[in-house]
């Protein structure tokens, strides 16, 4: 008996030791000159080693993705767009579009409720926020429908031209256009110039909701749970 609870004991002592490891690597590799930016997949990383002792799960470190681009601030910048968007269409009895382009999702937006969700592909260089036509990027941003395309006036089935660049966009030095939501999409990876495209059904089921005018919201990423409500 005194045996075996001394086999348990050293057990959670060397779970405790990696845990502490892993977490001071993290930290020396993170920051060697600044504050490390607490971002999403940090936040995950560092909850995940909090478990390792409680759940008697290990993990390895190279299991571990951390972006150090994405940092704390632009995390809420994509929460607050998320919630203006919400916001406005609450209060406009209106309809829009969410897409987060980490989970490939399209989400539509009905009266501030989220009401269905879909699967997209972007641009052939989706990680990156738009900067110049060519570039491959889906851009992110707070957008409006400038024109709803039905068949026959657009190449991919039906479509809503967003006013990328915007007046911001525009500041900041970023060129390009003729960025859509459209059709032909459900191939299941990356492929557009830098549009979002859901299949064709999916389409269908989304064009009937969306007008000229109405919000589309771009985002990387969101620690929000958007789901059906």
């Amino acid at each position: 008996y005194i045996i075996n609870r001394l086999m348990k004991s050293m057990e959670k002592l060397k779970k405790i030791s990696i845990a502490t490891a892993t977490i001071c690597g993290l930290i020396i590799a993170l920051s060697p000159h600044k504050t490390i930016p607490i971002t999403n997949k940090k936040l995950q990383a560092i909850s995940s080693l909090e478990n390792i002792i409680d759940t008697n799960k290990t993990i390895s470190i190279n299991s571990i993705k951390l972006d150090s681009s994405d940092n704390f601030k632009e995390l809420i910048k994509y929460n607050l767009w998320i919630d203006s968007t919400l916001n406005e269409s609450k209060a406009n009895n209106s309809n829009s579009i969410i897409v987060n382009k980490e989970r490939r999702k399209l989400y539509l937006v009905k009266n501030g409720k989220i009401d269905s969700e879909y699967n997209v592909d972007l641009g052939f260089n989706p990680y990156a926020d738009k900067q110049a036509e060519g570039d491959g990027c889906t851009p992110e941003g707070m957008y409006i429908v400038e024109k709803k395309l039905p068949p026959g006036s657009t190449n991919f089935y039906k479509a809503f031209l967003i006013n990328y660049p915007n007046k911001e966009d525009k500041a900041k030095g970023k060129t390009g256009g003729l960025i859509e939501i459209h059709g032909y999409g459900g191939k299941g990876y990356d492929w557009t110039l830098g549009c979002i495209s859901p299949s064709n059904e999916d389409m269908d089921k989304i064009f009937p909701y969306i007008e000229k005018g109405d919000r589309i919201t771009i985002i990387k990423r969101t620690t929000k749970e958007l789901s059906k409500q």
